[in-house]
């Protein structure tokens, strides 16, 4: 009975080091995507502040080369031309003082994650001169580059409540 406790006691310790190994490994994975899900969280924050300053140059380097921005009852822009066409074209006419709230961040891939966001606020129009409340929906699509920094692949919003008029 003695050498099957001391059996036992053995098996114990490698069923430990094994649990041990594997927690190491899952936490080392852990951290790996809580770094990448900090830098996510920080590209995004670094395009609410873009979209407020409206300047089209502090947006662009948060896209990637391909990037697409689709805003509704637009075309898609597809790649860093259009992209700049259709920010300076946005920020033509409105100023932006929104927060992006994140409800749902999901890393897909070493390389690929989505955020689904609600954003609220308002805006300025600068052709009407009014202030109006904004409330959006958003979908971006990040990718993480050969540098190591996620960027937007594609960006699409649309408003939960419906145009003021």
């Amino acid at each position: 009975m003695c050498r099957n406790f001391s059996g036992a006691r053995v098996w114990l310790g490698i069923a430990m080091l094994a649990v041990h190994a594997c927690c190491e490994s899952a936490m080392g994975q852990g951290s790996a995507a809580t770094a990448d899900e900090a830098a996510i969280r920080s590209a995004l924050a670094a395009y609410n502040l873009a979209l407020n300053s409206g300047k089209t140059s502090l947006v662009l380097p948060l896209y990637t080369d391909d990037g697409i921005f689709m805003a509704p009852y637009s075309p898609s822009a597809i790649g860093q031309a259009a992209v700049r066409n259709a920010y300076d074209a946005v920020f033509k006419e409105l100023t932006f003082h929104v927060t992006f709230h994140i409800a749902e961040l999901v890393q897909v891939a070493p390389t690929w994650a989505f955020v689904r966001t609600n954003s609220s606020g308002t805006t300025d129009h600068h052709s009407t001169g009014r202030t109006l409340a904004e409330a959006d929906q958003e979908l971006f699509i990040f990718s993480k580059g050969n540098d190591g920094k996620w960027r937007i692949a594609r960006y699409s919003f649309s408003p939960i409540k419906p145009p003021q008029g």
